[in-house]
């Protein structure tokens, strides 16, 4: 009769909670699923930052051509063909963005 109560026990008990630590394990204790405080980073209160960025030559240089397209399509809605070279691309930006400044 043992084995057909200890199949019986097997299929019917609840699975245990594990512990978060060895000792609340020994100690049989439910884990902790309260939140953990997040420490805060900076002031909350401080202005956010200006997205406008100031664009150089040089800057303009290290960007692929791709993301000069994109570039003035976001910020200066204009369509840059990008067969042309990234010199080019990057003289029409410059022209854009003196126009607008």
């Amino acid at each position: 009769m043992g084995f057909f109560k200890n199949m019986v026990d097997w299929f019917s008990s609840s699975p245990v909670p594990s512990a978060n630590t060895v000792e609340e394990a020994m100690a049989g204790a439910m884990p902790n699923y309260e939140p953990k405080e997040v420490p805060m980073v900076g002031d909350e209160r401080k202005p956010a930052k200006s997205t406008k960025t100031k664009h150089t030559k040089t800057s303009l240089m290290k960007k692929t051509k791709s993301q000069l397209e994109a570039l003035g399509r976001k910020e200066f809605n204009l369509e840059l063909d990008k067969r042309k070279t990234k010199a080019t691309l990057v003289k029409e930006l410059l022209g854009t963005i003196k126009k607008a400044g």
